[in-house]
């Protein structure tokens, strides 16, 4: 498990903004589900499956 630290959810939020995408659109991006994604933004959850967070991580440093 993968502790989330909040300059991580940060990152991901200001992302999803930037790119103006909702949860859905971010789930298919990453492949990780809209439920996961809206408990990390919304501070529902604070760790992940080590690959979930790979995932989301992956989808950070893409370069835009």
């Amino acid at each position: 498990m993968k502790v989330l630290t909040k300059n991580f959810v940060d990152a991901l939020t200001i992302k999803q903004a930037r790119e103006r995408l909702n949860y859905g659109q971010l789930a298919k991006k990453t492949g990780v589900t809209a439920v996961t994604i809206s408990k990390v933004i919304n501070g529902k959850t604070e760790t992940l499956q080590e690959k979930t967070f790979d995932k989301l991580n992956d989808w950070l440093l893409e370069e835009v």
